[in-house]
């Protein structure tokens, strides 16, 4: 799941700068410098797929001795952009979803302001920040999945304190039936 593009590229973003020039050199951050980041957060697939990935993740680990905390996400980036997988038998496809158009919404790279303010407000319906928030995609749906929620202070609280309450609440009312 790509991050959002305006708030964020490869370029921008001195952590992905620094993984990428770590393993694989200023050329190869120069060529992907204007590329949107994909968040190797949000990897999603079928077993075997998955399997063949990780094992390509821990070649480019190998490959290029980088032992950066964080690094995955620039062999992620790496892996993708330079096609790499292309040919692997057990991967029928790659799929690469605009942050807010997918199953998962990516909203980590946003952290630079309230979610309220992205997209003329049609990020977050806010309707009570102590019992009421749904994050939508850009369609106005409502997010399957929110990944990098955390980032975000009033939306971090919410699931911290009323969500989480709510799961024990759940989980100690089951486990006495």
């Amino acid at each position: 799941i790509k991050e959002n593009a305006d708030a964020t590229r490869i370029g921008m973003s001195p952590k992905n700068r620094k993984w990428l020039t770590n393993a694989y050199g200023d050329v190869v951050v120069t060529a992907l410098e204007n590329k949107p980041t994909i968040c190797s957060g949000s990897t999603m697939g079928e077993q075997i797929a998955i399997e063949t990935y990780l094992r390509a993740m821990v070649a480019e680990s190998d490959e290029t001795g980088t032992k950066l905390m964080g690094a995955d996400q620039g062999f992620h980036n790496y892996l993708y952009y330079s096609n790499k997988l292309a040919a692997a038998e057990t991967i029928r496809s790659i799929s690469v979803y605009d942050q807010g158009r997918g199953t998962i919404n990516n909203l980590g790279a946003m952290r630079t302001a309230p979610l309220e303010s992205w997209g003329n407000g049609r990020l977050v319906d806010i309707k009570n920040t102590t019992s009421d928030i749904t994050v939508l995609n850009w369609d106005g749906t409502p997010s399957p999945v929110v990944h990098q929620f955390d980032r975000h202070q009033v939306l971090s609280a919410f699931v911290y304190k009323y969500i989480t309450a709510q799961f024990r609440e759940e989980y100690f009312k089951n486990k006495q039936h």
